[in-house]
């Protein structure tokens, strides 16, 4: 409640200024800016992605990583604005609900940040989409079923899939006692390579979950 009130002093004092085309419309991100989003087809929402294990990991992704919500993303992980989080919330919601009529009570399990990481940023943006998720969909939220071992260079930053999947091989280690016999819906930012999901889904299933897939806002790759 304080933090709440701490954003409604600062958005009267510095009206919000959409994180994109830098209107003052008193939005993070205005009407503008989201009509020009590029929804996946309900038949492309779901992409399947082979887990070096042999399972199959189903990735479920609600728009394609095109400006202007490219901008946003960035703005939203680099730029100080979680405010974001709930727009985008909600348009992954509208692709689960695409995708599945009737669904298990998954239990949400935000992508980790390294602690390092996390400091510097002063939030993990996975973590902020999994809470707004979590009022829409009805799953609760798993904060501590999943964290990240070592600090790994950003993924953006590498050249090739080769590179990314290196870089978070054996990066992750789940809790049994918070996914054991659970079906998992992992939450994160954007699907490019699929290395960090891959990553992920691999030690939650090594922990017993009983099935894993994956939710994400954009997806950069066809």
């Amino acid at each position: 409640m304080v933090r709440r009130g701490w954003r409604a002093l600062l958005d009267l004092l510095y009206p919000p200024q959409c994180c994109t085309c830098g209107a003052f419309v008193g939005s993070w991100w205005c009407e503008r800016c989201r009509a020009q989003v590029a929804w996946l087809a309900p038949n492309e929402v779901e992409h399947v992605l082979a887990l070096p294990s042999g399972a199959a990991l189903p990735i479920y992704s609600a728009v394609r990583y095109r400006a202007p919500l490219a901008e946003a993303i960035h703005a939203f992980k680099y730029k100080a604005t979680p405010q974001l989080a709930e727009l985008f919330a909600a348009l992954m919601a509208r692709a689960w609900h695409i995708s599945h009529a009737e669904t298990l009570p998954f239990v949400l399990v935000p992508v980790p940040l390294h602690p390092r990481r996390q400091r510097e940023r002063g939030y993990n943006q996975s973590e902020l989409l999994a809470k707004a998720l979590s009022a829409s969909l009805g799953f609760a939220v798993a904060r501590q079923a999943l964290r990240r071992t070592r600090h790994t260079a950003q993924q953006a930053q590498l050249a090739d899939d080769a590179q990314r999947q290196a870089n978070v091989q054996g990066a992750f280690a789940a809790n049994p006692r918070a996914v054991y016999a659970k079906p998992i819906l992992l939450v994160d930012d954007v699907y490019t390579t699929g290395a960090t999901l891959s990553a992920c889904a691999e030690a939650l299933l090594a922990a017993g979950a009983s099935q894993v897939a994956a939710l994400t806002l954009a997806r950069a790759r066809n």
